[in-house]
């Protein structure tokens, strides 16, 4: 497995930000990510996501590492109760996630960013010592399209 640096947003190069060709087993891992994000099952999501974004050595890259970053908040919201580390997820996530508009390896990005930006908005108005009462409804399910990244076999996401 190589290694590649982190990119701060400011260090991407938008103009070579493209969907990356996943092997098989990345894909897979991809779309389990996916599953796993829609249970609710936000760690295994993350750890689902991070063996596809350790391999991945494309600038787009910063796309794994902004949906990493959105299943660790709602982890930290949802199991850890951590309102700062939760808070300081989305934000990161939401500044990697605007570099990418539209759909990105069938995933809605937009529809991601608008509800990690209510979700952060409900935390605010909860507070750190209500966290605990994050509507669920806010938990988002992510929407995947049939297209690239798509397992052929995999249901569709709604």
């Amino acid at each position: 497995m190589k290694r590649h640096a982190k990119k701060s947003v400011g260090e991407v190069n938008r103009s070579l930000l493209r969907e990356p060709r996943l092997s098989a087993p990345e894909r897979r891992r991809f779309i389990d990510g996916i599953d796993l994000f829609n249970r609710r099952e936000f760690w295994e999501a993350h750890e689902a996501w991070e063996e596809v974004w350790q391999n991945c050595g494309e600038e787009s890259r910063i796309f794994f590492q902004g949906i990493i970053q959105a299943a660790a908040a709602y982890h930290l919201i949802l199991v850890k109760n951590r309102f700062v580390g939760a808070r300081n997820n989305i934000d990161k996530s939401v500044s990697k996630l605007e570099l990418f508009s539209g759909r990105f390896l069938g995933v809605d990005v937009e529809a991601l960013r608008s509800a990690l930006l209510l979700s952060r908005e409900a935390m605010e108005r909860l507070g750190a010592e209500r966290l605990h009462e994050f509507p669920e409804l806010l938990f988002p399910l992510l929407d995947m399209q049939e297209g690239e990244g798509k397992d052929p076999k995999h249901r569709t996401i709604r």
